[in-house]
C-alpha cells in the first residue's frame, strides 16, 4: 500500500482514502465521482505531493530516472535494506459540468532486501502518467433520499518493473537484463454511487469500483509472496464500500467514516486494510486521522482562496505480514486555485 496515489489530494492521503463520503471539502470529487453534483468549485487547480521515511528520495529518483548501474545496486544491498518513496502532481481544470485533470508524473518506489544469508532484493517501480476527465449527476433526490452517480474515464501511460532478483546475478548478467522495465497504455476508469438519507440519524453511504479495464493485474499468488513486491489497490481493479456520518455545528463539521475494499468486483474482502477516519473543517482549515491494520496517518491543511498547504505525518508496516518493520514518513501538498 501506498499514501499517495494517482491524482491523490491531500484528503485521499490522510485518511487513506476513507472520505467517500465527506461532501464539505474541496477534495471530495476526488475521493468520490459521484459528489461531483455537490462541488461549488470552478477554476484552474495544482498541485504537486511527495512523502518519503526521509531516506529513501535519492534511493528512488535514482531508479526511476537514472541509468540504473550494478555499483549502486550493491550499494541498496549494503545500505538500504528498505527504501519506499512517492510523488504525484496534477493540473485540473474544474468547471460546473466536469473536471478535466493531467497527472504529468506519479511515481512509486519500493525496494526491500532480504535473507542475508543469500542477499535477495524485491522492487516494485513505477512511474505513470494520467489524463482524466470526471463528472457525475444527481439522480434521485425525494423526501426519503439523495441518490448520485459519478464517474471518471482516464487514459493512462505507465513503465513499472515489479520483481526480484540475487546479488549473485549480477556477476553473470547485465543490470538492463535484470531490470528490465515493460510500459503499457490504456483507457480505464472509476464508476460511484452515493447514497444520502433525508433522516439523519442514518448513514451515508458508496460504493466504488476502481480501474474499470486496467490492464494491471494482481495474482493471488503475487500478493501473497514476499519476493514479489506487489502494489495493491492502485493501479488493478478494485472496489470500495463506505459508511459515514457527519456532525455539523457552529465550530465546524465533523465527520466519520469507516470504508471497506475488495478486490475486483466486491469479490474478496481486504480486512487488513479496512480503514476508519475522523474529519474535522472550519472555513479553510482541515485536519483528519486514520487507522487501518497496517497504515496511520495524521494531518492538517490550511490556506487561503488561492493556495493552500497540507502537511501530513504516518507511519506504516509496508511489507504486511512479512515483516514487523515500520516506516516512519512525512509529506507535503501544495496547491494553487487560478
Amino acid at each position: 500500500m501506498h499514501f499517495i496515489k494517482p491524482e491523490s489530494n491531500f484528503t485521499q492521503i490522510i485518511t487513506l482514502d476513507a472520505c467517500a463520503t465527506i461532501q464539505s471539502n474541496k477534495d471530495m470529487v476526488g475521493c468520490n465521482p459521484a459528489l461531483f453534483p455537490y462541488q461549488k468549485d470552478e477554476g484552474l487547480r495544482m498541485g504537486l505531493s511527495t512523502i518519503t521515511d526521509g531516506d529513501s528520495v535519492e534511493v528512488g529518483q535514482k531508479l526511476l530516472f537514472d541509468p540504473i548501474k550494478e555499483e549502486f545496486l550493491r550499494e541498496i544491498f549494503q545500505d538500504h535494506p528498505f527504501s519506499s518513496w512517492g510523488a504525484n502532481s496534477i493540473i485540473q481544470l474544474r468547471t460546473g459540468k466536469f473536471y478535466l485533470s493531467y497527472d504529468p508524473i506519479l511515481v512509486n518506489a519500493d525496494v526491500f532486501v532480504f535473507n542475508p544469508a543469500s542477499p535477495e532484493v524485491a522492487m516494485s517501480l513505477v512511474k505513470s502518467n494520467r489524463l482524466n476527465i470526471s463528472s457525475g449527476i444527481e439522480a434521485i433526490n425525494n423526501d426519503v433520499m439523495q441518490l448520485s452517480l459519478g464517474t471518471k474515464v482516464y487514459y493512462y501511460r505507465s513503465e513499472y518493473y515489479q520483481d526480484s532478483f540475487f546479488l549473485s546475478q549480477l556477476t553473470s548478467q547485465d543490470v538492463d537484463e535484470l531490470i528490465d522495465f515493460k510500459k503499457k497504455n490504456g483507457i480505464a476508469g472509476d464508476v460511484s454511487t452515493f447514497i444520502q438519507f433525508k433522516d439523519s440519524w442514518l448513514p451515508k453511504i458508496s460504493f466504488i469500483v476502481k480501474n474499470l479495464n486496467s490492464t494491471f493485474n494482481n495474482k493471488d499468488s503475487d500478493i501473497l509472496s514476499e519476493n514479489q513486491m506487489r502494489t495493491i489497490m492502485i493501479y488493478e481493479m478494485y472496489s470500495r464500500a463506505a459508511i459515514g456520518y457527519d456532525y455539523k455545528t457552529q465550530w465546524g463539521i465533523f465527520n466519520a467514516e469507516i470504508n471497506a475494499p475488495f478486490s475486483k468486483f466486491y469479490e474478496d474482502l481486504y480486512s487488513e486494510y479496512i480503514v476508519g477516519s475522523l474529519n474535522y473543517s472550519l472555513s479553510r482549515f482541515s485536519t483528519s486521522l486514520s487507522y487501518s491494520k497496517y497504515q496511520q496517518a495524521f494531518g492538517f491543511n490550511f490556506g487561503s482562496k488561492i493556495a493552500s498547504i497540507g502537511i501530513f505525518y504516518g507511519t506504516s508496516r509496508p511489507l504486511g505480514d512479512f515483516s514487523n518493520q515500520k516506516e516512519n514518513v512525512a509529506g507535503v501538498r501544495g496547491e494553487v486555485s487560478l
